[in-house]
């Protein structure tokens, strides 16, 4: 079934990050997190978060129309980064001491440094995006030891396909996973509107008909 279709990599990645059964995050109501970039992964990331009623849900990306879906997906609190001067100090004001969760889904060196920076004391950051070869990231070292907070890195969610799908398709299934918001399928003669239309954040996550 198309709408099934994209579940295999990008929003498995970013919901298996959130609450797979093998406990890569798994916040709780009483935490923060914090979802930076709202591609396919981030919006899946922000379902999970929302599946797993965490208190605070907080978006970060630079398209409005991406905020305001989130919003619409159950994100408690919206920040467009591009309009705000400083992102980290905006989350530990929202979140009074800092985010207990961050996930960065954009590979971007910057939004790394601001995950690391927003996160409260014992908090984790989860690096999902892929950034370039070769980057180096920088943290205050000190900070990061008193705080006790944790880096680390994510590869597909940390789940397994064969058990994880079939869970994400259950929780679509009884409403916990709307991907039908977020995909829309084009035939292959329409493959150049689709990628306008995913460049313009019409669409999260096109699907190519090629029959």
């Amino acid at each position: 079934m198309h709408i099934y279709a994209p579940l295999g990599c990008g929003f498995q990645t970013g919901a298996g990050t959130v609450l797979t059964v093998l406990n890569v995050l798994k916040p709780t109501p009483e935490d923060s997190i914090v979802i930076f970039g709202l591609g396919s992964v981030g919006i899946a990331a922000l379902m999970g978060a929302k599946y797993l009623k965490v208190g605070k849900i907080i978006a970060v990306d630079i398209v409005e129309e991406k905020l305001d879906l989130a919003k619409e997906l159950g994100a408690t609190h919206a920040v467009n980064s591009r309009e705000t001067p400083n992102v980290a100090q905006t989350i530990k004001e929202i979140t009074r001491r800092g985010a207990n969760f961050a996930v960065d889904c954009t590979g971007v060196v910057k939004v790394i440094e601001d995950m690391v920076e927003a996160l409260g004391p014992e908090g984790t950051a989860a690096l999902v995006g892929v950034p370039p070869a070769g980057v180096k990231v920088g943290i205050d070292p000190l900070t990061f030891l008193l705080d006790n907070k944790k880096f680390i890195g994510v590869i597909e969610g940390g789940s397994n396909p064969p058990d994880f799908i079939p869970k994400l398709i259950q929780m679509h299934q009884v409403g916990h996973f709307p991907i039908d918001k977020l995909r829309r399928t084009y035939p292959v003669a329409n493959l150049k509107d689709a990628i306008q239309d995913m460049h313009a954040a019409k669409v999260v996550r096109p699907i190519i008909d090629w029959s």
